[in-house]
């Protein structure tokens, strides 16, 4: 173990990857949120980093710059990758936590500049703050334990985020849903009662109910004939830990009678 401490609100333990000298596990309150290596910042370790980094090549396949917002910090392990491989992309993190942050500078690498901003505090007054279609993409990666903040999932906050996107961005929404995937309906629920097209991948065993696990909901203004889908979906179905997609068509079955989440 190389630290552990209390951050402004939680426990953050740093462990380093035996089998890669620069990787840096990062925990908070137990819970495995960040992946670092400190020589390689192309390097995504986590399954549904990954995904995110495949959406946005599905997406944007040459390496423009992109506006990107990110709520939820933790190590700033995939802002740190756009930056690397879209340079000169316009970058904002929102981070509740502070103290965390400056931990990631002392010891985890972090550099923040021009392009790579970082905000301190709730994001969901910022958010509200924010232009109508001021970002390309927005990315929910925002905790407590295991579950994404009530502020950062009701069907209210979603409808400010469809704003900040307009109808041509997209959001990509990391979820942890346990086997019995009651929230992740209701978090698709939600998702699709603001955005036309909406989307879900992760493992085949979570979404069989058999395991708890990760799920990447993907959501946009685009109408789905307008996404490249046959990129998407290679590019989440293919590699060494291949996932299972419901597709926009499908996701009303998947919901079922689910409620959305309100304030």
């Amino acid at each position: 173990m190389l630290l552990d401490i209390a951050t402004d609100h939680g426990a953050l333990r740093i462990e380093q990857d035996p089998s890669r000298p620069s990787g840096r596990l990062v925990f908070l309150d137990g819970v495995a949120c960040s992946y670092i290596d400190l020589d390689d910042p192309g390097h995504l370790e986590f399954t549904y980093i990954r995904r995110f980094a495949d959406i946005i090549a599905a997406l944007w396949p040459s390496p423009e710059p992109l506006r990107v917002s990110h709520v939820g910090g933790g190590g700033v392990s995939f802002p740190r990758y756009l930056a690397d491989t879209r340079p000169r992309s316009s970058q904002i993190v929102y981070e509740y936590d502070g103290a965390l942050i400056e931990l990631s500078r002392q010891h985890l690498g972090l550099v923040t500049h021009p392009g790579l901003k970082i905000k301190i505090g709730d994001a969901r007054p910022r958010m509200d703050r924010r232009t109508p279609d001021s970002a390309d993409v927005v990315v929910g990666d925002a905790f407590v334990g295991r579950v994404v903040p009530p502020a950062l999932s009701s069907v209210e906050y979603v409808r400010q985020v469809r704003s900040v996107l307009g109808d041509s961005g997209i959001y990509l929404l990391n979820v942890i849903a346990g086997p019995d995937l009651h929230l992740a309906r209701r978090h698709a629920a939600t998702l699709r009662s603001e955005f036309p097209t909406v989307l879900v991948s992760s493992d085949p065993d979570v979404l069989s109910g058999k395991v708890s696990g990760n799920l990447v909901f993907l959501a946009t203004g685009r109408r789905a004939k307008d996404l490249p889908l046959g990129a998407i979906l290679r590019a989440c179905t293919s590699g060494s830990y291949p996932d299972r997609v419901i597709r926009p068509e499908e996701i009303a079955a998947f919901i079922a009678h689910a409620p959305v989440l309100t304030d």
